[in-house]
């Protein structure tokens, strides 16, 4: 779960740079380049920049666009996360029986789901026989010890991961309950929010996350009234994001070294 959270740091950190490298252009549109004129191919380079930065007369795609890529990339590594922690599991409990009950329970309730989705891209790597062998094989269990869970029955969700979505996710289906009380003790968390006492750091960080969501709801189900983010808003959603999943990778670690 560290190596998503790491790769996820990373995507958050080139959206940023993303961002600052509009600005910059936009700083060099404000230039007048009219006397300068070195031949060096930087130069040239410069004055590609320039012109094309002039032509770029608005950002509201630009912004849009990266932040909607952040919120995808961050419900995608929610996704994955749950699916790693299931992979493991698999991989450390040797028999059915001593998984959590959350797990052991959602698990049909989760490939009845996927069953009635596998037409869609995201699941086109599955079958409903795949899936029926491996119910299967926790229903024989007790007598092989083998069984095989499907990850992708954990992680699948119709809804934006909004802050309570997240809690009930997580409890109903891992078994990993408050999550957000979890989130609001690890260090880097409440060194992001600047407050001191956990309840002050749970409000505000499912505040940021609500707020992130329907700021990315509004972008593709736009009104009159709509406003695109700005520079700083995209990147302080990036940051969030980042210190939220790294978080979260570490919650559910501790989880998990404690079953």
């Amino acid at each position: 779960m560290q190596s998503l959270s790491a790769r996820f740091a990373g995507e958050m950190t080139q959206a940023a740079n993303l961002v600052q490298l509009i600005l910059s252009i936009r700083d060099l549109t404000k230039l007048d380049l009219t006397h300068f004129r070195s031949r060096h191919p930087v130069a040239a380079t410069t004055r590609c920049l320039h012109r094309d930065g002039l032509a770029f007369s608005s950002t509201p795609i630009a912004y849009d666009g990266i932040y909607l890529a952040i919120c995808g990339r961050f419900e995608l590594t929610v996704r994955e996360l749950m699916e790693r922690f299931v992979e493991s599991l698999m991989a450390d409990v040797p028999a059915h029986k001593h998984l959590p009950e959350a797990i052991r329970e959602w698990h049909a309730k989760g490939c009845a789901s996927l069953i009635l989705h596998l037409g869609e891209e995201r699941f086109k790597h599955l079958t409903v026989n795949a899936l029926i062998g491996n119910l299967a094989s926790c229903l024989d269990s007790s007598k092989s010890g083998a069984y095989k869970l499907t990850p992708e029955a954990y992680s699948y969700n119709e809804r934006n991961f909004r802050a309570n979505e997240i809690d009930n996710v997580l409890t109903e289906r891992l078994g990993l309950k408050k999550i957000w009380q979890k989130l609001a003790r690890r260090p880097k968390l409440v060194s992001w929010s600047g407050a001191s006492h956990p309840d002050t750091v749970e409000n505000l960080a499912r505040r940021t996350l609500d707020t992130c969501i329907s700021r990315r709801n509004a972008i593709i189900h736009r009104g009159r009234s709509y406003y695109t983010p700005g520079p700083s808003e995209v990147i302080e959603c990036a940051k969030f994001f980042a210190i939220l999943i790294e978080c979260a990778a570490e919650v559910m670690t501790d989880y998990k070294a404690s079953l």
